[in-house]
């Protein structure tokens, strides 16, 4: 997986697409299919480029006005990729996705044996958030997260985010002569995450949403490198050994994907609040029970995903779970503080003695210690 940004695409708001840089991209990814890798293209860029093309200084705030942008500039988009490629004799097919659609199980797979299916026919995708149908509800946070995502679709080995930096420091180098950069990053902590911060215009997410995406896809066992898009080619060195940027190594025992579907391609309807002993059982892999539930937020039935919460030593809210839920929010708020044996007597009816079953629930948090946590 490669994913380049708006503000290396448009070489900011008043220069125009930067096709020297789309045009070395291209050629990475011709060298890299030359050698027998599947290659798959994140490219952001359309908002800004339909705001280039109707002569806009400023990204627009209306959400409609950046969905027209979008329409606009995804043809400029698509178009001259189609036209950079096939110097290489290789053939392009666009592919544009919803956060609405990836949350329905089946159109995920679709989506899945699709990207697979155009790899199969050594056809490039070039992917990127369907912007003209996608609003602040349903949307990506960016497209670093939906690189994230895909890369997990095609169980991708390497996902290389290119962008205007030469990867994370340890503070803003812009501002902050001594900040070093950081090259390897075994596991993203809360102290990595600090080191992040800031955006731009025209970019949706700055250093902090591409460190925000290592986690995640490292957490599918994909390996993350945040290179600058000054050199491409620096790709093809990473591959042969050479070390650039930032590199994010995967996590050790990779969420399945039936998980990783549940745990970061579904909307969250709600939230559960639970106990420590809840904690406890479902980091031990057992079913999230009612009389473990504490308190209820949020409207959402039967067969919605929820986020499952417990408050720290310091009061705050953390999230340790999320799963698909067996009963309402009006029903659970009826059986808190009850045993299982008593569902049926209470609602009149059961669906089974588990709030969340065990095979709908995933760990987000497995090294959290409820001994430290306040017992709510």
């Amino acid at each position: 997986m490669i994913k380049v940004g708006t503000s290396s695409i448009t070489g900011g708001k008043t220069s125009g697409i930067n096709q020297d840089l789309m045009e070395q991209i291209v050629d990475v990814i011709a060298k890299l299919i030359s050698l027998g890798h599947e290659v798959l293209l994140v490219s952001s860029g359309a908002v800004g480029l339909g705001c280039q093309k109707l002569g806009w200084s400023e990204k627009p705030i209306k959400i409609t006005t950046k969905q027209a942008a979008a329409s606009i500039g995804q043809i400029s988009l698509a178009s001259l990729y189609e036209k950079l490629f096939a110097k290489y004799n290789l053939v392009i097919g666009q592919v544009l996705l919803t956060r609405l659609g990836m949350q329905n199980r089946e159109r995920y797979l679709s989506a899945r044996l699709t990207l697979k299916e155009l790899l199969s026919l050594k056809v490039v995708p070039v992917i990127n958030e369907n912007d003209v149908v996608a609003d602040d509800e349903i949307k990506f946070s960016d497209n670093d997260y939906l690189a994230a995502l895909v890369s997990e679709l095609v169980e991708a080995e390497r996902l290389f985010i290119l962008t205007d930096t030469q990867g994370l420091f340890t503070a803003d180098p812009s501002t902050d002569p001594s900040a070093k950069l950081i090259e390897l990053i075994e596991e993203v902590t809360p102290e990595i995450e600090a080191a992040a911060g800031g955006n731009n215009q025209w970019g949706t997410g700055g250093m902090i949403s591409k460190v925000e995406a290592a986690k995640l896809a490292t957490s599918f066992g994909t390996t993350v490198h945040v290179l600058s898009s000054r050199n491409p080619h620096k790709v093809l060195e990473v591959l042969d050994g050479t070390r650039h940027g930032s590199t994010f190594l995967p996590r050790r025992t990779p969420i399945d994907a039936r998980m990783a579907w549940l745990a970061y391609g579904v909307s969250s309807h709600g939230k559960l609040l639970i106990d420590t002993g809840a904690v406890k059982a479902i980091q031990g892999g057992k079913s999230l029970l009612p009389i473990g539930i504490k308190k209820v937020s949020g409207k959402f039935s039967r067969g919605h995903a929820v986020e499952v919460c417990f408050k720290d030593n310091g009061g705050q809210l953390r999230l340790v779970a999320k799963g698909i839920v067996k009963y309402s929010a009006e029903d659970l708020k009826r059986l808190l503080g009850h045993l299982s044996e008593e569902i049926e007597g209470i609602l009149g009816y059961s669906y089974g003695n588990s709030a969340i079953h065990s095979d709908d629930l995933v760990v987000l948090d497995q090294a959290i210690d409820p001994e430290t946590l306040l017992n709510v």
